[in-house]
């Protein structure tokens, strides 16, 4: 893991590793193994009309336990790790 800037961490590449869909929604997996980062994306889907609703995005790291609702609370909680800071 190395200190990026929060632009660069924003220019990350991820790789999609997985996806499911259903009556109900769709979900998407996609990694950026060098960083340990991940993004799941969720889509609820109306089961009426089949009509598709406003995606969730949730960022996890692999040594933090919690999900983060937006790439800036995903990149202060990277940099507290990469430097060494506790919150």
């Amino acid at each position: 893991m190395t200190e990026l800037t929060f632009e660069e961490f924003c220019e990350l590449r991820f790789e999609y590793r997985m996806g499911i869909t259903s009556d109900t929604g769709a979900q998407r997996m996609y990694r950026n193994d060098k960083h340990s980062i991940q993004v799941e994306v969720y889509t609820d889907r109306n089961k009426r009309t089949n009509a598709w609703g406003k995606e969730k995005r949730y960022w996890f790291l692999d040594f933090d336990e919690r999900a983060f609702e937006s790439s800036n609370q995903c990149y202060l909680a990277y940099m507290e790790k990469v430097c060494g800071v506790k919150s």
